[in-house]
């Protein structure tokens, strides 16, 4: 879907950037792949745990970072590429149908997370009336 997009771009920039992400994309793809037998390799050798092994789990999630990266790094550049040129008069007289993005609205959470108590009773707020005066003296000693 990259590539029909790609070819309809009219700025070079873009084009060079989302073919260097694409070739990204598929080295982080290659080297997880890598990644990953080597960790399978390890794991099968005589069934205890080896520090190597660590190693390779951590260069697994490591590429597993950067070849997500990249995807979002191409997809913001794929946006960018594809509403900078959306309104200008050679896509309109080619009739190109421009890519169509719809945001998705983020989910709604709440501001401050409220904890449950076992009891049952519930913290309120007590009014100033309703609070017991102790005299200071009375408190320190």
């Amino acid at each position: 879907m990259l590539l029909t997009h790609l070819d309809k771009c009219p700025d070079s920039t873009c084009k060079q950037d989302l073919l260097a992400y694409l070739q990204r994309i598929a080295l982080y793809c290659h080297q997880l792949n890598i990644c990953s037998k080597v960790k399978a390799e390890v794991q099968n050798l005589g069934g205890e745990l080896v520090v190597s092994g660590l190693d390779s789990a951590m260069s697994l999630i490591q590429a597993a970072k950067n070849l997500m990266n990249t995807v979002v790094s191409t997809v913001k550049a794929s946006y960018v590429a594809s509403t900078k040129y959306q309104k200008s008069k050679n896509m309109e007289s080619l009739n190109m149908p421009a890519i169509s993005w719809r945001m998705k609205a983020p989910e709604k959470k709440p501001l401050v997370k409220r904890e449950k108590q076992d009891d049952g009773q519930t913290n309120r707020v007590k009014r100033s009336s309703q609070k017991k005066h102790i005299n200071p003296v009375q408190a320190l000693s």
